[in-house]
């Protein structure tokens, strides 16, 4: 997998930067490879992985002790260089070195982890996400170019029909403002070309950003079909599954974790702290006796102004948060599944009845009233309805068969667990 990503990436890079030059073909599996290695929403969550990690590193160390020094009782008068030499003097060396106490160093550990993991689950949902976009884009990619060429296909029908038009208004077998509707009709359909080649730039733009290649976003076609039509809808299994083990879940529960340890964190804060002093004074020496000392401190805090209760407070209601947070993603997240099915259902059942039933005869009706009109035998009215009502039934086709690719892609990604060991970022 690892080798087939590189070798896209190689072979994208390769080609010329430059814009229309050419058609650049890809594959929807080529689009989801070069998404999820370029793209620049994952890199931003691969940084946010990397800070999580350093968080850790600092929730890890303790105290520095603190190294303190004075000197005192000399004669500014004095010589620079003589000033520790010829002026008594007292100088004052203190070590202090504060010692935690109530598990701190252990609950903001925990805390990082718990955040930690929270941050990785956030990027393996990044990659889910960029996968249903990316297929998305993809589809709308594959939609938007038949949709160009089926207006043009109508375009040049409507060309020819209203050639044929001109010939019977030329023999006085056509009225003029039969005629009209003829000349009204095509250009609507050279209009509808130009709608649907402004509609292919916009989706090929949108795939190129994903593709973080906005260089090559214009000459972006897509490679292969559609996929299959056949649609396998879940089980009670799998929906409980992606409930419970998706990544945004699994990421909300780390964090429910991170506000637990918060939470026993800030009341370990009326937990005192010990701070432990070592201190060497050396004073001017007397005739008859040194006056050196060595001494041993002990100190503690005293909760005399705060007692923490506004940390413990927001604690609370940060953890009460957290909690709701994660009941109301267990909640969408069983919704959105059902409506993806629902969804899936009726854009399968709407492109079968479409593919199956309302094309074909639509066609055959197009084809019968070409034949009648040209012979004479039906209005100009009954012509242009056939024919309205055959480009209506292929557009809503093509339409019906990018909704069943869209529909399948979503449930697929809301239905996408996390894998079994946390996935590592792309580099």
């Amino acid at each position: 997998m690892r080798c087939l990503t590189l070798l896209i990436l190689l072979l994208w890079l390769a080609m010329p930067s430059y814009s229309y030059a050419g058609d650049i073909a890809i594959s929807l599996e080529e689009a989801e490879h070069l998404a999820l290695t370029r793209n620049r929403d994952l890199r931003f969550a691969q940084h946010n992985i990397e800070a999580a990690a350093a968080k850790t590193l600092s929730a890890a160390t303790s105290p520095n002790p603190i190294l303190f020094f004075s000197t005192s009782h000399f004669n500014p008068k004095s010589k620079p260089t003589s000033i520790f030499k010829s002026t008594p003097a007292e100088d004052i060396i203190r070590l202090d070195k504060t010692f935690e106490r109530g598990n701190k160093r252990e609950l903001r550990i925990a805390k990082a982890d718990s955040e930690f993991t929270a941050t990785r689950l956030d990027f393996a949902d990044a990659l889910r996400q960029t996968r249903f976009n990316v297929r998305s884009a993809w589809f709308e990619l594959k939609q938007a170019e038949r949709n160009v060429e089926l207006n043009s296909i109508i375009a040049n029908q409507s060309e020819g029909i209203l050639e044929l038009a001109r010939r019977r208004f030329r023999a006085g077998d056509l009225s003029g403002a039969n005629l009209g509707r003829f000349e009204a009709d095509t250009a609507r359909a050279r209009a509808g070309v130009r709608t649907a080649e402004n509609t292919l730039t916009r989706a090929r733009t949108v795939l190129g950003i994903l593709l973080a290649d906005e260089n090559h976003a214009l000459q972006l076609v897509t490679r292969g079909d559609w996929p299959e039509e056949q649609v396998k809808l879940p089980d009670t299994a799998s929906i409980t599954a992606a409930t419970d083990q998706r990544p945004d879940t699994l990421a909300a529960i780390a964090r429910v974790e991170a506000a637990r340890h918060n939470l026993a964190l800030e009341q370990a804060k009326r937990t005192r702290d010990v701070t432990v002093s070592l201190e060497f004074e050396r004073q001017p020496e007397d005739v008859t006796q040194p006056r050196n000392a060595l001494g041993l401190g002990v100190s503690v805090p005293l909760f005399l102004g705060n007692y923490f209760e506004g940390d413990i407070r927001r604690a609370h209601a940060e953890l009460a948060q957290a909690e709701d947070y994660l009941e109301a993603i267990r909640a969408r997240t069983h919704a959105e599944i059902n409506q993806f099915i629902n969804e899936l259902q009726h854009a399968s059942d709407r492109w079968r009845s479409l593919q199956e039933q309302a094309l074909p005869a639509a066609r055959r009706t197009a084809s019968a009233a070409e034949l009648a009109f040209s012979k004479g035998a039906i209005s100009t009215l009954e012509f242009l309805d056939a024919q309205r009502i055959l480009r209506a039934a292929e557009l809503d086709t093509l339409q019906a068969r990018s909704d069943l690719a869209k529909a399948r892609a979503a449930l697929d990604t809301a239905l996408e667990i996390a894998p079994p060991q946390e996935q590592e970022p792309a580099s």
